[in-house]
């Protein structure tokens, strides 16, 4: 069974949020039956000026919603060239940090440049999962065999070694790979290659509205894309976060 934790969710605190909130999330997860969720605005400095008004709130609604819901502090932070962009001292404020690469400079290797962001990620010591790892903005991730050649237009093609190097590295450091509701990610080959090297997986919404939390059929869906049965799949465990 898909386990009912959410540990990407926005609020009030990401500039692209739509109707989301700490409360209003707090509350469709109760009435989901979600059992774990994690508030993960957007980490796009080292010092987030939105950090001390989140922490506020976030403890205001884990006293109103406590013994129904287990809410759990979090960002997701950008990964730039490889380095996560937020200081260490926030990160180890957070019960969970969620690494995600959005974009890929104009002119460099982008496939390169996907493969160091992502084991940068690995790699700190500070990140629990990956975030949409095969979505960039702008770009549309295929995974091939051999050499990645030249990207054409906006497709970065990353070589499957690479991508085995980046799983491999992940479950030694025990961080987990989502499967990411709002960008329908990763790709099938991604999620079967995660789950035969043992990579745990997380099911996450990456909710920007209300209406992305708790849709556990896509998960069961991804799930089948990728000839994977959710018993052969190792999860995430909440209770080792924090």
């Amino acid at each position: 069974m898909i386990p009912r934790i959410d540990l990407h969710v926005h609020s009030q605190f990401s500039p692209c949020a739509e109707n989301v909130s700490v409360r209003g999330d707090a509350a469709l997860a109760v009435e989901k039956g979600i059992e774990v969720m994690a508030i993960t605005d957007h980490g796009t400095e080292p010092q987030p000026r939105w950090l001390d008004r989140y922490f506020a709130e976030l403890e205001r609604v884990r006293r109103e919603f406590e013994g129904r819901l287990t809410l759990l502090a979090g960002m997701e932070v950008d990964v730039v060239d490889g380095r996560l962009v937020v200081e260490s001292g926030v990160l180890r404020r957070l019960d969970v940090v969620v690494a995600s690469v959005h974009e890929i400079p104009q002119g460099v290797d982008a496939a390169g440049y996907w493969r160091r962001c992502v084991l940068g990620a690995v790699r700190s010591g500070s990140a629990r999962v990956l975030g949409h790892p095969t979505w960039v903005y702008g770009y549309r991730v295929e995974l091939v065999e051999g050499e990645a050649g030249a990207p054409e237009g906006r497709v970065v093609r990353l070589p499957v070694e690479h991508v085995l190097e980046v799983l491999d590295e992940a479950r030694e450091a025990g961080v987990a790979v989502e499967l990411n509701y709002h960008h329908r990610d990763p790709n099938p080959l991604f999620v079967k290659l995660a789950v035969e090297r043992g990579v745990e997986l997380a099911p996450d919404s990456d909710a920007h509205n209300l209406s992305e939390i708790g849709n556990w059929s896509w998960y069961e869906q991804a799930l089948r894309a990728a000839g994977v049965r959710p018993e052969a799949v190792r999860w995430l465990d909440p209770g080792k976060l924090g």
